[in-house]
C-alpha cells in the first residue's frame, strides 16, 4: 500500500520516517539532546579519572579521606580518561567532523582494547597462580594501582570493542556496538545488585578483591553514554522515538525496575529483621511482582488505548486536511515545494516536478546543485532560501531558471516554516510562471527603446531645422539690415543733401519756414527709425563690439524708450562664447526685456551676465508685478515658449521665478562647450 502526497509516493513501511514532517523534527532533536547529554557523560567520566589518578599519589593521610576514590586503582582511572575522551570524540563525528577526529577516536578505542586485554591477562594469572597474590600487597603503589578486578578489565575490553565497531553495522540493520554497550551494562549491573543486597558472592566473584563500588557505577554510565553517543541505531531509536512503542518503554521500565527494586530491598528488610520467613520470602516476592506489574502494563494500555484512540482521531483529521491539501497541490499550475534546513527537497507537487523534468524518486531529498542544471542559479536559489531561513520573514523573488523545457521566469514567493517550538524548519516556496508576462514586457521595453530612439533622432532633426530655419531668418534680417542701411540709408542721406539745396531757395515767409521745419523733422523721425529697425534686425554693435556692448545697447535703448532704470552686470573680460550663441543670447536678452517693458510694470531691472568655463549664464530681474503660475507654466506663451526652445536647443535650461506684486527672476543656463565648438 502506498500514500501519494503531492507527487510523491511514499511506502507505508516508511511512514515512521516520512509520512510526518513534524515527526521526523522531533526525532530530530530528541537526538541532538541525546548526544549533547553523552558528551556531557564522558567529560564528567574523564574528570573523576583524573581525579582518581591524582589520589593515588597523594600523601598517606590524605588517602584516607579519600578511601572511596582510593578503591578504584589508579590503573581504572587511566582507563576511564581513555574511555571519556574516546567517547567525547565519537560524539563529535555526529556533526561530520574531519579525518583527524574520527582517527583518534579509533586510536582510544584501540588503546581500551589493549587495556583490557592487559588487565584481563593479569587476572587470569592470578586466578591460575601464575602470579602470586603476595605481589599485588597494597604497600606496593605501581603494582597495586595495576591490579584491576577481572570483571573490570572486561569491561575495558567490551567498551574498547563497542566504541571501535560504534559505527560499524551489520546484514539487517544490526550494530554490534549497541549488544556489547548493553553487555557492558548488564555485566556490571551484577556487582552493583550485590553493594545493594550485601552479597559478597556478586562483588569478589571468587576473586582476591572486590570490584568497587564507584568502579561499576562508572561503568554504568560509560555504557549509557555509548548508547547515547548513537540514538539513531537499531535499539536506542526504539527509545528515543515518540512513537507509542518507544513512549511505553521510556514510562513503563523506569518504574517497573524502581519499583521491583523498592519492594525486593523492603523484603529483604523484613527478612533480616525476622518480620518474615525465608520459606515465604520467594513466594511472596513472585506475588507482589506479578501485582506489581500487572498493574503496571494494564496501566499503561489503557493510556495507550487512549492514546491511540486520540492518535486514530487525529489522523483522520490529518488525512482529511492531507487530501485536501492534495487536491489543491495537484490541481494547481504552480510549482509548490518544501525544502528543509539542509535546502533538500521534501515536498514537491506535480507542477514542480513537471518543471524541473524529474520525478519525486529523483526530486526526494535531493539539493539544488542536484534538480537545477546551472551550477550558479542553484547556487544562488540556495541563497535566497537561506536569507529567508535567517531572517523570519516572507520574501517574493523573481528568478530565471533554466529547466530542460527551456528559460523560465518564475515569481516565487518564499516564507520560513516554522516548528512547533517557533524554530525555523525549513522553507516553503510557491512559484508562478512569468515567463510569458515579462517576454511581453522585453517587447514592449524594447519597443518603447526603439520608440524613444525615434522621438530622439526626429527632436534633434527638428532642432536642426529649427536652427536653420534661424539661421536663416537671422541672414534675412541681416539682408534687410544691410539693405536699409546700404540703399534706404544712402537715399535718406542723399534726400537730406537735395533738401539743404532746397530749403535755400524757399521764399523767407512763414508758411515756407513752417514747412522746412516739418519737413526737416519727419526726414530725422525717417532716418532714426530706420536705424532703430536696422538695430533690432541685426544689431551692428554685435558685431562689432562683442556681447557686452550690445547688452549694454540694448539697456539703454529700453531706458531711452520706457524710462525703466537698467543695471547691468558683465564680466570684465570680453565674452568669446560662439557666435551662435552671442546671437540667441541677444535674442533671449531682446525678449526678455520686451516682456519687462511690456507687462511686468516695473520700475528698474538688473541684468547679470555671467560666465566661466564650462557655462554662461544670463539672468534678468525686475521688481514689477510678476509673472502668473499659469502664464508661466502655458506652453502657448510664445515669448516664453520661444526662450525654452532656443535653451533647449544648446542643451540649457530655463528657470522661471515669480512671487506676484514682488517681480520676477529669469535665469538662462547654456553649456559654452556646444557654443565654443559651433
Amino acid at each position: 500500500m502506498q500514500k501519494k502526497i503531492g507527487g510523491a509516493r511514499l511506502k507505508s513501511s516508511d511512514a515512521g520516517q516520512h509520512s510526518s514532517i513534524e515527526y521526523f523534527t522531533a526525532t530530530q532533536s530528541n537526538y541532538a539532546s541525546m548526544v549533547t547529554l553523552a558528551m556531557g557523560l564522558a567529560m564528567a567520566v574523564a574528570l573523576f579519572g583524573v581525579v582518581v589518578l591524582i589520589s593515588s599519589y597523594l600523601a598517606p593521610e590524605y588517602r584516607k579521606i579519600l578511601a572511596d576514590l582510593i578503591a578504584v586503582k589508579s590503573g581504572s582511572g587511566v582507563g576511564f580518561m581513555i574511555a571519556g575522551t574516546a567517547i567525547y570524540l565519537r560524539c563529535m563525528s555526529v556533526d561530520h567532523a574531519g579525518p583527524g577526529i574520527r582517527h583518534a577516536a579509533s586510536v582510544f578505542a584501540v588503546l581500551l582494547v589493549l587495556i583490557g586485554l592487559a588487565f584481563l591477562a593479569q587476572g587470569l594469572m592470578y586466578l591460575s597462580g601464575w602470579l602470586p597474590v603476595s605481589d599485588v600487597a597494597p604497600d606496593t603503589n605501581l603494582i597495586s594501582g595495576l591490579s584491576v578486578h577481572p570483571l573490570t578489565a572486561v569491561a575495558f575490553l567490551l567498551l574498547g570493542l563497542s566504541l571501535l565497531t560504534l559505527d560499524l553495522r551489520l546484514l539487517g540493520g544490526y550494530y554490534p556496538a549497541e549488544y556489547m554497550a548493553f553487555a557492558l551494562i548488564g555485566l556490571n549491573a551484577i556487582p552493583l545488585v550485590g553493594y545493594i543486597y550485601g552479597s559478597n558472592q556478586f562483588i569478589y566473584f571468587k576473586y582476591y578483591s572486590k570490584v568497587p563500588l564507584l568502579t561499576t557505577l562508572v561503568f554504568l554510565l560509560l555504557g549509557t553514554a555509548t548508547l547515547m553517543a548513537r540514538p539513531g541505531h537499531q535499539l536506542m531509536a526504539i527509545v528515543m522515538r515518540i512513537a507509542p512503542g518507544g513512549k511505553m518503554l521510556r514510562r513503563l521500565l523506569p518504574q517497573t525496575l524502581l519499583l521491583l527494586l523498592a519492594f525486593s530491598l523492603l523484603l529483604n528488610w523484613a527478612l533480616l529483621h525476622g518480620w518474615i520467613s525465608s520459606e515465604l520470602l520467594l513466594p511472596t516476592l513472585t506475588l507482589i511482582n506479578a501485582v506489581l506489574i500487572v498493574s503496571i502494563f494494564w496501566s499503561s494500555a489503557s493510556k495507550l488505548d487512549n492514546e491511540y484512540g486520540e492518535r486514530t482521531r487525529n489522523a483522520q483529521k490529518l488525512a482529511e486536511t492531507s487530501a485536501l491539501l492534495t487536491a489543491v497541490s495537484e490541481s494547481t499550475s504552480d510549482p509548490i515545494f518544501v525544502k528543509n534546513r539542509q535546502g533538500l527537497m521534501i515536498f514537491a507537487n506535480p507542477a514542480t516536478l513537471e518543471k524541473i523534468g524529474k520525478s519525486w524518486e529523483e526530486t526526494m531529498y535531493r539539493g539544488s546543485r542536484e534538480l537545477f542544471m546551472d551550477v550558479d542559479q542553484a547556487d544562488r536559489i540556495d541563497r535566497d532560501d537561506r536569507r529567508v531561513m535567517a531572517s523570519g520573514k516572507p520574501e517574493k523573488l523573481e528568478q530565471t531558471i533554466q529547466l530542460p523545457g527551456g528559460v523560465f521566469t518564475f515569481q516565487t514567493a518564499k516564507v520560513p516554516w516554522f516548528g512547533k517550538d517557533g524554530t525555523v524548519q525549513g522553507v516553503i516556496g510557491i512559484s508562478t510562471d512569468i515567463t510569458e508576462r515579462k517576454q511581453a514586457e522585453d517587447v514592449l521595453r524594447q519597443r518603447e527603446s526603439e520608440l524613444e530612439q525615434t522621438v530622439i533622432q526626429r527632436t534633434a532633426l527638428l532642432r536642426e531645422l529649427t536652427n536653420h530655419l534661424e539661421t536663416v531668418r537671422e541672414e534675412e534680417k541681416r539682408a534687410i539690415a544691410r539693405e536699409l542701411h546700404d540703399n534706404m540709408g544712402a537715399a535718406l542721406t542723399a534726400l537730406s543733401m537735395h533738401l539743404e539745396g532746397v530749403y535755400q531757395i524757399l521764399p523767407t515767409d512763414e508758411k515756407w519756414q513752417d514747412r522746412k521745419t516739418r519737413m526737416q523733422g519727419l526726414l530725422k523721425s525717417l532716418v532714426s527709425t530706420t536705424r532703430r529697425i536696422q538695430t533690432e534686425l541685426r544689431p551692428n554693435t554685435l558685431d562689432l563690439f562683442g556681447l557686452k556692448a550690445a547688452i549694454s545697447e540694448q539697456l539703454d535703448e529700453l531706458h531711452e524708450r520706457t524710462g525703466i532704470t537698467c543695471r547691468a552686470s558683465l564680466p570684465d573680460e570680453d565674452v568669446s562664447v560662439g557666435h551662435q550663441m552671442e546671437i540667441a543670447i541677444y535674442r533671449m536678452l531682446q525678449e526678455m526685456l520686451n516682456n519687462v517693458s511690456k507687462h511686468a510694470q516695473a520700475s528698474k531691472v538688473d541684468v547679470i551676465l555671467d560666465v566661466d568655463e564650462d557655462r554662461v549664464a544670463l539672468t534678468v530681474k525686475d521688481d514689477g508685478v510678476g509673472i502668473p503660475a499659469e502664464r508661466r507654466d502655458n506652453n502657448k506663451t510664445y515669448g516664453l515658449r520661444g526662450l525654452r526652445e532656443r535653451a533647449t536647443y544648446f542643451g540649457g535650461a530655463v528657470d522661471i521665478r515669480s512671487t506676484p506684486g514682488k517681480g520676477s527672476l529669469i535665469t538662462i543656463q547654456l553649456p559654452v562647450a556646444p557654443a565654443a565648438e559651433a
